[in-house]
């Protein structure tokens, strides 16, 4: 009890006294952007909450981002899907949503009723002038879908690997040196906060 009435405080003073910025948006290719709105207990202002992308499949959602919130899922099985082979045990017992040509793994939802009901809900309150996008190395990721990501035109880009690109400056990088040797960030949504400083990032978007 003592444990849960202390974390509310932490986050009460998180959100209230050093977060100056609370209304934001985060698209991110995993479970990223709904453990920060966690971190500060705040609502979720993004539709891709507790769901992930497959690199390329979330390269071509942000590229036309758009156009994909602005379509009706159809939902697949694990049999069906073209990541079949890379799927986890647990992502096949989740629902996986088809936006065209694009899947969506809804890894922390039941239903698909569900998914369509916070799907729509958080699509209303995305803060489209105070965007953040976030991708990192997961998922069958290449170097030049990180190159990609670092080109595309968003104002605030965020980007997690595990291992330098050799002769590539990329502004969005973000290098989990823990990781380094390893082929891919194993965990993110977790071990953020070793590399960024959150609350300073968010009182300072653009």
């Amino acid at each position: 009890m003592l444990k849960k009435i202390y974390k509310k405080i932490i986050k009460f003073i998180r959100r209230e006294i050093l977060l100056k910025n609370k209304n934001f948006t985060i698209i991110s290719n995993n479970c990223f952007g709904g453990k920060i709105y966690e971190y500060f207990d705040l609502p979720k202002k993004s539709p891709t909450v507790g769901a992930y992308f497959f690199a390329k499949d979330y390269l071509k959602f942000l590229k036309n981002l758009e156009y994909y919130l602005s379509l009706e899922f159809r939902f697949i099985s694990f049999k069906e899907s073209k990541h079949i082979e890379y799927l986890s045990e647990e992502s096949k017992n989740c629902p996986i949503g088809v936006l065209d040509d694009i899947e969506i793994i809804f890894l922390h939802y039941k239903t698909e009723k569900e998914v369509i009901e916070k799907w729509n809900r958080r699509i209303k309150r995305i803060n489209w002038e105070k965007m953040i996008v976030k991708f990192n190395d997961q998922n069958n990721a290449t170097e030049e879908d990180i190159i990609e990501f670092d080109k595309l035109p968003f104002k605030n880009k965020i980007c997690f690997i595990a291992n330098p690109i050799k002769n590539k400056k990329l502004e969005s990088v973000i290098i989990f040196k823990e990781y380094t040797g390893k082929k891919y960030v194993l965990n993110d949504v977790s071990r953020w906060k070793n590399y960024l400083n959150i609350i300073k990032y968010l009182n300072n978007l653009k």
